[in-house]
């Protein structure tokens, strides 16, 4: 497949014909708002999943659905996966329910489902003292059934943007340590070079990595959230553009946090997961 630039912000017969592989029946929710809640609601980010390791509940990295048989994570949330062992969450919403139903009372259905990893594929120009190139492909032991709860999210398979301005409103969805449904943190894109001059003591940061920050104060952190993505609506529709790499852990207002560019490794992407349904 041949990615290239097209002219136009979001070409959505590009977005989805591009690619036999990605983009099938993605990104989609009942919820059209242009703004989100901070709390996500149900059924709103049913792409997010969870590894824990069998002996533990709590997750130790995120991740997203992005075909009926694969992950897209951080390289880094990889070497913590045992394959065949580590469970991936999938159609989770309220961690502290089981199953989860909304105020109405309506329940989820169908209920949380768990998977094995059955294989890991990291990008092979991966460098973990830096960070860079910090993606890779989490296989999973059965093909997903999708459902309200459990759908792929899409990915930019052309760069999604002409100009950061034209992105005003991004949101990093994760679940965070103080809270037991996805959150919808707001962020605000920071400039490559200021925020490459604010990592300059701890990264040097690369042309595939992107920042963002707190776009207004949040109750939630960001902290534990390794893996989840960094989305945009379009035509109702989610486009993950980042994945959350590097943060600090006392993170303020206005310090950054790194994301894995989406757009810089569509076309390792597609072509890793095509050559893997080849096996």
């Amino acid at each position: 497949m041949d990615f290239q630039l097209y002219i136009g912000l979001f070409p959505d017969e590009v977005q989805f014909d591009m690619s036999d592989v990605l983009n099938k029946n993605c990104g989609d929710s009942p919820y059209n708002d242009r703004f989100k809640p901070e709390n996500g609601r149900f059924f709103e980010n049913p792409w997010l999943v969870l590894f824990r390791h069998p002996e533990e509940q709590d997750p130790f990295c995120q991740g997203t659905i992005i075909t009926n048989h694969h992950v897209l994570t951080t390289a880094i949330c990889t070497e913590t996966i045992e394959v065949n062992i580590t469970i991936v969450v999938l159609g989770e919403y309220n961690r502290a329910t089981d199953p989860d139903c909304s105020n109405s009372d309506e329940c989820q259905e169908p209920r949380v489902t768990e998977l094995l990893a059955r294989r890991i594929i990291v990008n092979p120009k991966f460098l973990n003292d830096t960070y860079e190139n910090d993606i890779a492909l989490v296989t999973l032991s059965q093909r997903i059934n999708y459902s309200n709860s459990i759908k792929p999210i899409c990915l930019p398979l052309t760069p999604i943007i002409a100009s950061w301005i034209h992105v005003p409103i991004a949101y990093n969805t994760l679940w965070t340590v103080e809270h037991s449904v996805p959150q919808q943190i707001k962020m605000k894109y920071i400039e490559h070079d200021t925020c490459k001059s604010q990592m300059q003591d701890m990264l040097l940061l690369h042309e595939e990595q992107i920042c963002a920050r707190y776009a207004i104060q949040s109750g939630s952190s960001l902290v534990g959230g390794s893996g989840s993505p960094l989305l945009v609506e379009h035509h109702d529709r989610a486009f993950q553009f980042g994945i959350l790499s590097i943060g600090l852990p006392d993170a303020g207002f206005l310090d950054p946090f790194v994301y894995v560019n989406v757009s810089s490794h569509v076309k390792w992407i597609h072509d890793a997961i095509a050559h893997d349904l080849q096996q």
